[in-house]
């Protein structure tokens, strides 16, 4: 007689961890969509189709583009130099011909001039993460940024929200590199299969996510990336609604009904 092999259960999930900037926190107005409208201002239009393919750009040179590290050792961090070269970059990324250089001294003059943004946090972060912790999960706060979040998570109304937070500086490792992750399953005490993250940058928080074992929910509002690989939510309150928090889910935990 014959016996059918056993299937290992897949292990209960026990952690949902965040990425910061794209995600909980918004730039209002974004950086990218101000830098199309300049564009356009400059006698630039865009289609549809060439402004998601510059913003994908946009994700992939703030993860592992190597161009990135060669602007910082070049003009150092955060200084006019390194931004207009970004602004290049992006001019060259989106084809658009003629001078790059000046067109990008042009922009970078009307970012100094007219682009002073503000902190957003979407409507549905603050329940929805209310309802995660109450549902009995680890929530927890992973960022690229170099310094401690704790301030910053405290500047944005987000106290009380998170069992810890956890930024690359503190980590020594910058996404998409394991050992983030690995560190923050470790202070969320739990494997990495037992531990989602959500982020919208497929190449940081996707990719670095999967690399390390964890499950790894795009968010993605406007649909640049159509075949991530993973399950896609459009809002943070979508994330309840995936089968990874349904009654048939991972690990049962059912989720409280809305504020």
């Amino acid at each position: 007689m014959t016996t059918k092999p056993e299937i290992a259960a897949a292990p209960p999930l026990r952690a949902v961890l965040f990425d910061l900037d794209g995600t909980l926190r918004h730039n209002e107005p974004e950086g990218y969509a101000t830098f199309i409208s300049f564009l356009e201002e400059l006698g630039y239009p865009l289609t549809a189709e060439r402004r998601a393919h510059g913003e994908r750009w946009t994700h992939y040179y703030w993860s592992i583009a190597p161009e990135l590290k060669e602007d910082i050792e070049a003009f150092g961090a955060d200084t006019p130099e390194f931004w207009k070269r970004y602004s290049e970059r992006q001019i060259l990324a989106l084809e658009l011909g003629g001078d790059a250089g000046a067109l990008a001294a042009q922009i970078n003059r009307m970012f100094t001039d007219r682009y002073h943004p503000v902190n957003h946090v979407p409507a549905d972060v603050r329940p929805t993460l209310s309802r995660v912790r109450a549902a009995g999960y680890t929530v927890g706060l992973v960022s690229n940024r170099t310094d401690a979040l704790d301030g910053l998570v405290t500047e944005l109304g987000l106290t009380g929200l998170f069992d810890f937070t956890l930024s690359a500086g503190q980590a020594g490792a910058w996404k998409p590199a394991p050992e983030i992750f690995q560190k923050a399953v470790a202070l969320a005490n739990c494997a990495p299969a037992e531990a989602v993250y959500v982020g919208d940058n497929y190449y940081a928080d996707i990719e670095g996510a999967r690399g390390a074992g964890l499950h790894p929910v795009l968010y993605d509002p406007r649909g640049l990336f159509p075949e991530p690989g993973c399950l896609v939510i459009h809002t943070i309150d979508e994330l309840l609604q995936t089968s990874l928090f349904s009654t048939a889910g991972m690990n049962g935990l059912s989720v409280p009904a809305g504020d």
